[in-house]
């Protein structure tokens, strides 16, 4: 209520304000035998007038005091009004320009006060003849008079006058074109004005023609349709003037431009008369005629000269005064939300003519057209310009627009001068995440929309199959051991089973290898018939136990079977010397006892025992058994037990992060896995599973660009990871960029896909899997009976070694794969790809964070790049991340 109130009465005030004015009104030009009239009106009850008079007018009537009341219904509503004036008849003294003071009342109970009015006194047309001077030059001064709205007219007609001499002269009606400048520069605005000049009665126009300005840019900005007449002085003479048109013109060729004249026909009504002297009922009883009169405008010429040299880059074709400034649309500008940036450029001059400056928006700037409006004042030549620049932001951030600068030509200085905005600091805010992202590159529009129900696998549980940071068993020392073990086995299964053929073709040696088996066999039928108490038969055979092994194991004929020839055949052989005495004196023991069997019980038991050590100790020292390689075969082992303590200690450490890291990533706590994760990478480890889980936990921490480096470099690792190729399918429809791929020949796509089936250490275990297979298959062909049998065996043996041959160069491929660094995923929200690696090339295209490039090459603090679809750039190594 109370605020109702205040606007009612703020209503009336202003109402109350705006009637209390005191308004003079009356002719700008008369001449001296001339009486006119000034008016001074108030819209509301007037009181104690007061106006001073003049010393420079004759009053010749007045004051006179008028009112005026009416009272209007428009739509039921009633309006009331009154006026009230007081009017003065003046009559001229001299010529000059004079002032007519201000007078003062009461209006509506306020004091108020007029405004002067400045009246130019010229001298009579009879004056004007008796001193010889001409009212037709075009070259004057202007002023205008009105007097409510009606054209003040002489109390009675002059002897010149069209109206009382019957005839129209040049100088009684005329048209003028007027440039306010007819040298300038290429660009300058000029303004035209095209006016008409008459002392006759004109009743119609017909066959009006304006000037075409060939040579320039021209446009009207005063359009006159009804022809409004005032008071002016030309060089003297009074004159009704109308403004016709009004033009403003740029010239846009250099050198002297002609405008071709204005034209137009004047129906004028003049007096018939008969020519004899004035009376007083000549205004009774003369007639009037219309007469038809072609008035022209002369041919004006324009000197226009070019624009000085050495134009700056920024110059827009402005030639004036400018100054430039630009804002945003709005504040809190999100990304994926469309906003403007509004550059104004206002002044004066040639507004009409500017070009739009340029703006070099960041490059995650989506800009659309541009928008130009004009607010110009009546002349076109002062004003503003406005140019609308709509972009979407696609990425959050920090972002500055370069300062904008606008050059032009300033005409007061003769020179170029610039003016600049600064540069524009513009936050963007993070707004709506739009799956399939925005627009990168012309033609990269996505708008799919990412289903809401589909989310990333779990991360890998176990021990996550850790190794060292490039260790590899293809190509490793391992896997040419494990290979050339395989060739070396093969080798030996092939050459004992040659020599197990010959052993059992060789007699002399089978007898040697049963020597000890053929010794027992006696030994065990001389204690049976020790048992018995049988001692010839006993001797008997316990003698041919030692002469027969001794025999079998040395090669050595029963004929030539002595003592000293046992002797010495044991001491080459390395016999030890008690144990070759000991069999000697054995072997004469029982040749003794043979002939003289009185031994007893106890001597035969301890003759056996000692045949059953000599031949032990013989057979023993025979095969040379190697327990110095067995003591150094020992040491190594403890110290590679000794070794592997501190490496055990470590794999529990990790053991322990990795389970601390599963445990927070379960918990929600994706930092804290990330930190245990990131410490396991730091101690030189690396897998799959690790990449992976480091991946999943990116993405859980809303870095996409990082969540698709480690599921790359965990497909580098392992390209048959099917959980990391999920993820990364999914991760890769948040994105912005979408970029089409040239497909490759489809036998170089078909073994690329056969080999990043496996990594590189499967490989080679398939490797030596198939090197195993082969190496069989070259016994069954190199020891088989049957030819067919070796010809199929052949057969195999050539397709498992092509097998072997084509995985091994898949693991080698694989391997090389891994350590090269040619591919790399952008991690910076928006990286800027340029013609040559500097700061100043051109940008040729933009990417996003998580978009994968191929590296080329690399010079300074720039890469070479491409992207999937061939397009190649330089990229700072700062905005992206090797696999």
């Amino acid at each position: 209520m109370t605020k109702r109130l205040l606007t009612w009465v703020l209503l009336l005030t202003s109402l109350s304000g705006a009637a209390q004015t005191l308004k003079l009104e009356g002719p700008r030009v008369v001449s001296t035998d001339e009486t006119f009239r000034i008016v001074f009106t108030a819209d509301a009850r007037m009181s104690d007038f007061n106006w001073p008079g003049t010393d420079d007018f004759d009053v010749v009537w007045g004051p006179q005091k008028g009112s005026m009341s009416s009272t209007s219904f428009v739509n039921g509503k009633r309006t009331s009004t009154h006026q009230e004036t007081v009017t003065y008849l003046l009559q001229p003294r001299r010529t000059g320009t004079f002032t007519i003071a201000a007078a003062t009342a009461k209006v509506d109970k306020q004091e108020v006060s007029s405004s002067t009015l400045q009246i130019e006194v010229v001298a009579s047309q009879q004056q004007a003849q008796s001193s010889g001077s001409s009212g037709s030059s075009a070259n004057g001064g202007s002023g205008n008079g009105t007097q409510g709205g009606q054209q003040t007219q002489p109390d009675r007609p002059q002897q010149n006058d069209p109206a009382v001499t019957g005839t129209v002269s040049n100088e009684d009606i005329f048209l003028r074109l007027t440039l306010n400048k007819a040298n300038v520069v290429k660009g300058e605005p000029v303004t035209a004005t095209l006016k008409l000049y008459t002392r006759a009665e004109i009743v119609g126009f017909e066959d009006v023609k304006f000037p075409t300005f060939n040579g320039f840019w021209s446009k009207e900005t005063v359009t006159v349709n009804n022809l409004e007449f005032n008071r002016e002085n030309v060089n003297g003479s009074i004159y009704n003037s109308a403004l016709v048109r009004q033009w403003v013109l740029i010239p846009q060729q250099t050198g002297t431009l002609s405008i071709d004249p204005a034209e137009m026909v004047c129906q004028l009504r003049v007096r018939t008369s008969s020519g004899s002297p004035l009376s007083i009922f000549d205004d009774f009883f003369d007639q009037y005629q219309t007469i038809r009169k072609r008035i022209s405008t002369p041919t004006l010429n324009v000197k226009v000269k070019e624009l000085p040299a050495g134009a700056p880059a920024s110059f827009g074709g402005g030639v004036g005064d400018f100054k430039i400034s630009a804002k945003m649309s709005k504040d809190g500008i999100k990304s994926n939300e469309a906003a403007s940036l509004i550059v104004t450029i206002s002044g004066n001059g040639n507004l009409s003519m500017l070009e739009a400056p340029k703006v070099d928006f960041p490059p995650d700037f989506e800009v659309y057209d541009m928008k130009t409006t004009d607010k110009t004042s009546a002349s076109g030549t002062s004003g503003s310009r406005t140019f609308e620049y709509p972009f979407i932001p696609r990425s959050h951030g920090d972002f500055v627009i370069p300062s904008i600068e606008y050059s032009y030509y300033d005409m007061a200085h003769g020179k170029y001068a610039t003016t600049s905005t600064g540069d524009i600091a513009v936050t963007i805010e993070k707004g709506e995440e739009i799956a399939g992202g925005g627009v990168a590159v012309a033609g990269s529009n996505r708008q799919s929309v990412r289903s809401l129900a589909e989310d990333i696998r779990y991360i890998a549980l176990g021990d996550g199959n850790l190794k060292k940071k490039g260790a590899f068993f293809a190509g490793s020392i391992l896997f040419y051991a494990l290979l050339l073990a395989i060739v070396l086995i093969v080798f030996l299964i092939s050459r004992l089973f040659r020599f197990s053929q010959a052993r059992r073709a060789d007699v002399a040696g089978s007898k040697n290898r049963r020597a000890n088996k053929m010794a027992r066999s006696r030994l065990k039928s001389a204690e049976s018939y020790l048992k018995q108490g049988l001692s010839g038969a006993y001797y008997e055979e316990l003698h041919k136990a030692l002469l027969g092994y001794v025999s079998d194991k040395l090669m050595i004929p029963a004929a030539d079977l002595s003592k000293d020839t046992i002797s010495e055949k044991l001491r080459e052989r390395g016999v030890r010397e008690e144990s070759v005495n000991a069999l000697t004196d054995l072997i004469d023991k029982c040749e003794f006892a043979r002939y003289a069997p009185e031994s007893g019980q106890a001597q035969m038991e301890n003759e056996y025992n000692e045949a059953v050590q000599v031949i032990s100790a013989i057979e023993s020292q025979l095969k040379n058994p190697k327990a110095a390689g067995k003591a150094a075969v020992g040491a190594v082992v403890a110290a590679l037990l000794l070794l592997a303590a501190p490496a055990a200690q470590a794999q529990n450490n990790v053991s322990d992060l990795w389970s601390m890291a599963g445990e927070a990533f379960a918990a929600g706590q994706w930092q804290n896995a990330l930190n245990y994760y990131q410490m396991i990478e730091g101690e030189n480890l690396e897998s799959a599973d690790l990449y992976y889980n480091i991946g999943n936990t990116y993405f859980k921490l809303d870095d996409i660009a990082h969540a698709i480096l480690y599921y790359e470099r965990a497909l580098k690792l392992d390209p048959s990871h099917e959980d990391a190729a999920h993820n990364l399918e999914i991760v890769r429809q948040m994105t912005l960029d979408k970029i089409d791929v040239i497909p490759d020949f489809i036998l170089v796509s078909w073994f690329r896909n056969l080999r990043q089936g496996l990594s590189a250490d499967a490989w080679a275990w398939i490797t030596l899997a198939l090197a195993a297979i082969a190496g069989l298959l070259f016994l069954l062909f190199r020891l088989g009976s049957s030819p067919a049998l070796r010809t199929v065996s052949f057969i195999g043996f050539c397709l498992f070694v092509v097998l072997m041959v084509f995985t091994f160069i898949f693991s080698l491929q694989q391997k090389h794969a891994i350590t090269r660094q040619d591919s790399a995923i952008v991690t910076s929200p928006v990286c800027s790809v340029k013609s040559s690696p500097a700061e100043g090339g051109k940008t040729v295209f933009v990417l996003h964070e998580g978009t994968k490039v191929r590296l080329l090459d690399n010079v300074g603090d720039f890469a070479k790049v491409e992207i999937a679809d061939g397009r190649q750039g330089w990229a700072p190594t700062s905005t992206f991340e090797v696999i």
